[in-house]
């Protein structure tokens, strides 16, 4: 199975090392020549790509019998209304529907969602299955989160997504870290809200979880973070600022998630549980 992963950043690189250590020939992008260098160095096959080019998009699927899109908005542009209306719907959007539109019915689909397409719409459930009520918020994250679920969807069942958590790993930097430059960048002040309930998710849980899909033929929508309930968002990163000697957050409420546990039973049924993601 040759695999095609756009975007080898944190997720995709560990997609693809697994993937070329079960045999499995790989193709990885990136967005600029400098990033796509250093990966020809660790996989050889890697090319220039950004997933709103059509054609770029069509010549790298060529020959592959799987598109794994791991590519996301980076964090610095997330911050604000603004940087995200810049960058999502190209990053996301425009990306699935070129991916879609340059495969075939034959070549698998898998990519990375959010759970923040909940947002609070599915808060008086007891627990939030994929079948709750998702959000009529017009941010440009769970809207265009959810434009893209939408637009492989409609590739059919060839298709799988996963709503993730917040993805962290050995090359991110720590929650501590995070929550001192919210601090020092953004004035105390995240686009978050106070009750939400923090899920993360380990990126070996999330590189495990595609390669699962695609040895396993797992199709369809699922919810992907860990089984144990998280914090809330103020509980934590207050209880952090208080640790380092900072002020509480102001929590400003513009990307909304959920306050009630989220159902990873779905996923759990297919056999494929996330062993490494929880961490308060």
């Amino acid at each position: 199975m040759k695999v095609l992963v756009i975007g080898a950043g944190l997720v995709g690189t560990a997609v693809a090392e697994r993937l070329i250590g079960l045999g499995h020939p790989v193709r990885v992008t990136a967005t600029s020549e400098e990033k796509v260098a250093t990966l020809r160095e660790r996989f050889g096959d890697a090319a220039v790509l950004r997933g709103s080019d059509l054609d770029t998009v069509r010549a790298a699927v060529d020959g592959v019998d799987a598109v794994v899109v791991t590519a996301g908005p980076s964090a610095q542009g997330s911050m604000t209304p603004e940087g995200r209306a810049a960058t999502y719907h190209d990053v996301l959007v425009r990306t699935a529907e070129n991916v879609v539109a340059a495969t075939g019915p034959e070549v698998r689909l898998v990519a990375l969602s959010s759970l923040s397409v909940y947002g609070d719409a599915a808060d008086h459930l007891d627990e939030i299955e994929e079948s709750a009520p998702v959000t009529s918020s017009t941010d440009p994250s769970p809207a265009n989160f959810l434009l893209m679920e939408k637009t492989y969807a409609a590739a059919g069942d060839r298709a799988t997504v996963f709503r993730c958590g917040d993805i962290f790993g050995a090359d991110d930097p720590p929650i501590e870290q995070k929550v001192a430059m919210a601090h020092q960048y953004l004035g105390g002040s995240v686009p978050f809200s106070a009750d939400a309930l923090l899920y993360r998710l380990h990126v070996e849980d999330a590189a495990d979880a595609v390669v699962h899909a695609l040895e396993h033929g797992v199709t369809g929508l699922f919810n992907l973070t860990h089984e144990q309930v998280g914090p809330r968002n103020a509980e934590l990163f207050d209880a952090i600022s208080t640790q380092q000697g900072l002020p509480a957050l102001a929590y400003r409420g513009e990307i909304v998630a959920p306050s009630r546990p989220i159902s990873v039973a779905a996923l759990a049924a297919t056999g494929f549980r996330a062993e490494r993601s929880f961490e308060a």
